[in-house]
């Protein structure tokens, strides 16, 4: 009520005959700054419904008079209650103050909902409101907005219950933020093997490895320098999420053509390193599941079953492991110094 009255002394908002309070948008120059729209434009598509008592077709509720049975709150000019986006200002204003730093929201909120913020909070306070906004795209599950109203919500605690909590964050990273969000069981499979992409490059060198030279493994320490680089300049891009992951996955293509060449546990550290910290900042946890380290076992065993097939010429059942294990996430390398697997 406070930031009403505030509005109207300021002349910037008027009490209509019916009860309703509304916010003049006339009044306010740099209304549709954030998205892009002029009121002319928005004039032509609008109409003032039965029963209202605005100026323009535009003006907006800031208090709507009490209806026969809803819930309502004396005030000034009647009995009524607040109006939608009067509410987000004024929380805003009592826990933040003033002025904040970032405001985001779906990008369905763009207008009308955020400009009307916007333009009461800046004539109430005469200081710019939110120095930036970051709208996200809606998640999309069956082709439409995934809703209440539509009921085709899926909760986190069942997703959970299929999922490890590292794939829903991969599924978000894997796109830009701004963008509509496919949810299907092909866009998290994708996350998820994402996810063992960049699990395999943290795990140690065999405890045989010889180790580079030198000279090769300066350039993995290199790699890693400028990796971070990069990531920094994809995350200072808007949150270019895609990006920032494309310059990871390049590290960890790295790391496992060093690891190929037998690089020592060591020398993989500072790449291995990097990684972790470049994912944390993410928030993705890379937590291998229980049991993991069995299935690297397992893989073993069959790369060497695999070669002892190799050595009778059963060519037919050797790609046929090979072409399973690769659907699985798995490479096979067939090299001069014998078999080779990898995470893909």
């Amino acid at each position: 009520i406070k930031f009403i009255e505030g509005l109207i002394q300021k002349e910037a908002a008027y009490a209509a005959s019916n009860g309703d309070v509304y916010f003049s948008v006339t009044g306010d120059d740099d209304y549709g700054k954030l998205s892009g729209r002029k009121l002319d434009d928005m004039q032509a598509g609008a109409r003032i419904e039965v029963g209202e008592a605005k100026d323009h077709p535009m003006d907006f509720a800031l208090w709507k008079a009490a209806k026969p049975g809803e819930i309502s709150w004396d005030s000034p000019w009647g009995k009524g209650r607040p109006g939608w986006h009067i509410e987000c200002s004024a929380m805003n204003l009592a826990e933040l103050g003033e002025q904040i730093d970032i405001h985001g929201g779906g990008n369905d909120l763009v207008f009308p909902h955020h400009e009307n913020e916007i333009a009461q909070t800046e004539s109430y306070t005469g200081k710019p409101f939110a120095r930036y906004w970051i709208h996200n795209g809606m998640l999309q599950l069956g082709g439409e907005k995934m809703s209440k109203s539509l009921g085709n919500m899926v909760s986190i605690k069942d997703f959970l219950k299929k999922r490890d909590a590292d794939v829903m964050r991969m599924l978000v990273l894997n796109g830009n933020y701004r963008a509509p969000l496919v949810f299907n069981e092909e866009t998290q499979d994708a996350a998820e093997k994402s996810l063992e992409r960049l699990k395999s490059a943290l795990r140690p060198a065999p405890a045989s490895a010889k180790g580079l030279a030198p000279e090769a493994a300066a350039a993995l320490a290199s790699q890693a320098e400028s990796t971070k680089q990069s990531f920094i300049n994809a995350m200072d891009d808007d949150f270019n999420t895609p990006l920032a992951l494309a310059a990871l996955y390049e590290l960890v293509k790295v790391i496992n053509a060093a690891r190929d060449r037998d690089v020592s546990t060591d020398q993989l550290k500072p790449a291995q390193e990097t990684l972790h910290e470049l994912t944390g900042v993410l928030g993705l946890r890379l937590q291998e599941k229980q049991g993991a380290g069995d299935a690297d076992k397992f893989i073993d065993l069959l790369v060497e079953v695999r070669s002892e097939v190799r050595k009778q010429k059963l060519w037919q059942l050797s790609d046929l492991i090979r072409d399973q294990l690769k659907e699985l996430g798995v490479t096979i390398e067939d090299t001069k110094d014998g078999t080779k697997w990898r995470y893909s």
